[in-house]
């Protein structure tokens, strides 16, 4: 089967920049073996669908060229990239008064305190925990006994850690997706600086390539 345009267009965009998989990595904080899957087209070892485009779009973005292009060569299947229409032109800045201010912070730190009661209350509740600590020693996302021959049984006590891609550029909906997909918890921070469309991911932290899995927290700032 003759192989599509994707990984000779990667990997030659990236040879005429004089770009080393260790320069790309570096920069995109996506692992090397993810890039190298790219340009050979070795889709088998690459992560879920989701993290996968994601991957796509940051080293085509970081090499210069145009995502979307490449997307229709993805074997999962090509997703639209949504079109937000421009808003209109506003002539009076927009002012804050004091008060505003205030309950706009006490409503952050509130959502902030709620999550993380409900992450210490979720642990606290978990089987894993025996006389105030738990037993084992934790492995990726697996607890083991300390000696398996002496009767000890391990227990899981959380799921797999998943690279985040970057979310910079999509939408709130898609990336509240990826990141419910990882298991992790968000927290949504509007903002109005810039000129950007409403609704579109501006940034988030953890950032791209960090591992992420149940019981992390991760801040998404959106446009508004």
């Amino acid at each position: 089967m003759p192989r599509s345009p994707l990984g000779e267009t990667l990997r030659k965009a990236r040879l005429d920049k004089k770009i080393t998989f260790e320069d790309a990595e570096r920069v995109t904080r996506i692992p090397r073996k993810y890039l190298e899957a790219l340009e050979l087209e070795n889709f088998g070892i690459l992560p879920a669908p989701v993290y996968a485009r994601g991957f796509l779009r940051s080293y085509a973005s970081y090499l210069g060229l145009e995502p979307r292009d490449l997307l229709p060569f993805f074997p999962v299947g090509h997703v639209e990239e949504p079109v937000l229409e421009s808003l209109p032109e506003v002539t009076e800045p927009r002012t804050w008064n004091p008060s505003s201010l205030i309950a706009i912070a006490v409503v952050g730190a509130l959502i902030v305190l709620v999550v993380a009661l409900y992450s210490l209350g979720s642990e606290s509740s978990s089987p894993d925990f025996r006389d105030g600590g738990l037993t084992g020693a934790q492995n990726d996302g697996v607890l083991t006994g300390d000696d398996p021959g002496a009767g000890g049984q391990g227990q899981v006590v959380g799921g797999p850690a998943n690279a985040l891609p970057d979310l910079s550029g999509q939408t709130l909906q898609e990336a509240v997706t990826i990141v419910e997909e990882t298991g992790a918890t968000y927290l949504i921070v509007g903002t109005t600086e810039g000129d950007i469309p409403v609704g579109v991911v501006v940034a988030h932290s953890p950032g791209p390539g960090d591992t992420v899995g149940p019981g992390d927290l991760v801040t998404i700032t959106v446009s508004q």
